[in-house]
C-alpha cells in the first residue's frame, strides 16, 4: 500500500527509529492543520474542479523532471480567506503557504482564477519537491532534511528554523520557473483559465508595444511582459477598451497607461521570487557559456537542475557542474544560494 506521506527517506537513528518517525508521519498527515482550519473557506465546485486540473498539470511537470507523483488529498489543500496568510505568517508570505513537516498547503481565494491556480501550483511544486526528513535519536524529533534542492543543516543543538539552508534560494527559483511553466501549460488544458490567460496577453500585447513606439528597448519590453503575470478583471478590461478605441494605438495607449496605475498601486500580479530567479539566470548562462556547446540554451541546463529538485538525485548535476566550473563549484553554490537564519 502506498503510504499518504511525501517523505522518501529519513536520515539518523536506528531502523526502528526510522519507522517509529514514518508512523508518526503518516499521522500527521491524516491530521487536520488546527491553524489554517480557523480562516478556512468552503470549496465551490468550481473551486474543486480548478485544485483537481491544477494538481494534473502539476504532475505533469513534475513526472517530466523525473519527480515521484503520487496523489494529494485535496482535503489537505485549505482554501483560505483573503489576507489570512500575511496574519499567519505574521507578514512574512502573502497569498499562499505550505507546511514541509505537516504536508498540507493553504491559498486564499481570490477573484482571478488564474492567479489562485498559479498561486496553488507554486505551493504544489514545493510539496511535490523530493522530501527527506532527519531524525533525532528515538525519533524524539523529526526535521526537514532535504526539501527539492534545499538542504538543511543537520543540527538539533540549534533550534528549529535555526539551522542553515543550503541550496535554499535556488530551490525557490526552481519552483518559480515551474509555476512559470505550469502558467504556459495551462492554458492548453482549461477553457476558463485560457479565457483569463488570453485576455491578460492581450492587455500586455498593447502595452508592450505601446512602448516599443516610443523607443522603449525591445529586451526591456520582453522582460517586463515575462514579469507580468496577472492584470485584475483583465477580461472585463480588454471589453471595455475594444469598446471605448477603435485603433489599435488608442488602445494600446490606454492599456500602457492603465497597467502603470495598477503596477504603481500594487494591484498587479508579478512573477514570484525575481531576485532568486535571477541569481539561478546567472548561474545557468555562465554554465551555458563555459560548457563549450555541451548545452545550447539556459533552459536545456534548467532541466537538469530541476531533475535534481524533484528527483532528489545530486549527483548528475553536481558531475555536470563541477565538469564545466571545476572541482568544488557544486559545494560553492551551495553556499552562494543559502540561507543562514543567524546572518539574517
Amino acid at each position: 500500500m502506498e503510504r499518504g506521506t511525501h517523505f522518501e527517506r529519513f536520515i539518523g537513528g536506528s531502523e526502528e527509529d526510522k519507522e517509529k518517525a514514518r508512523k508518526e508521519m503518516e499521522e500527521n498527515f491524516n491530521e487536520k492543520s488546527e491553524e489554517l482550519s480557523r480562516h478556512e473557506l468552503e470549496k465551490t465546485s468550481e473551486d474543486l474542479e480548478v485544485i483537481k486540473k491544477t494538481e494534473s498539470t502539476v504532475n505533469e511537470i513534475v513526472d517530466q523532471y523525473e519527480g515521484k507523483t503520487k496523489p494529494f488529498p485535496h482535503e489537505r489543500i485549505y482554501l483560505l480567506e483573503p489576507g489570512s496568510v500575511f496574519k499567519i505568517t505574521e507578514g512574512k508570505l502573502e497569498g499562499g503557504i505550505q507546511n514541509t513537516l505537516r504536508e498540507v498547503v493553504g491559498v486564499e481565494k481570490k477573484k482571478s482564477k488564474l492567479k489562485f491556480a498559479a498561486t496553488l501550483a507554486h505551493e504544489l511544486f514545493h510539496l511535490k519537491s523530493y522530501k527527506s526528513a532527519s531524525i533525532k535519536e528515538a525519533a524524539e524529533e523529526i526535521r526537514p532534511y532535504r526539501s527539492g534542492f534545499s538542504m538543511h543543516e543537520r543540527d538539533f543543538d540549534k533550534k528549529a528554523g535555526e539551522e542553515k539552508v543550503y541550496f535554499s534560494m535556488l530551490e525557490e527559483a526552481v519552483v518559480a520557473e515551474c509555476t512559470k511553466k505550469f502558467l504556459e501549460k495551462v492554458k492548453e488544458k482549461d477553457e476558463t483559465l485560457n479565457k483569463e490567460h488570453e485576455a491578460n496577453e492581450k492587455l500586455k500585447e498593447w502595452f508592450c508595444n505601446f512602448n516599443l513606439s516610443k523607443g522603449v528597448p525591445e529586451e526591456k519590453i520582453e522582460t517586463i511582459k515575462e514579469e507580468l503575470i496577472f492584470i485584475p478583471d483583465a477580461e472585463k478590461k480588454v471589453k471595455e477598451i475594444n469598446n471605448q478605441y477603435e485603433n489599435e494605438e488608442g488602445r494600446q495607449a490606454y492599456a500602457a497607461g492603465l497597467i502603470t496605475r495598477l503596477y504603481k498601486d500594487g494591484k498587479i500580479g508579478i512573477l514570484e521570487r525575481q531576485q532568486e530567479r535571477e541569481k539561478m539566470y546567472e548561474l545557468l548562462d555562465e554554465l551555458v557559456v563555459k560548457s563549450e556547446g555541451r548545452f545550447k540554451n539556459r533552459n536545456e541546463i534548467f532541466d537538469e537542475f530541476a531533475k535534481a529538485n524533484f528527483s532528489g538525485n545530486y549527483l548528475n548535476i553536481a558531475r555536470i557542474v563541477e565538469s564545466i566550473l571545476g572541482k568544488g563549484s557544486f559545494r560553492k553554490i551551495a553556499e552562494d544560494f543559502s540561507k543562514d537564519p543567524e546572518k539574517n
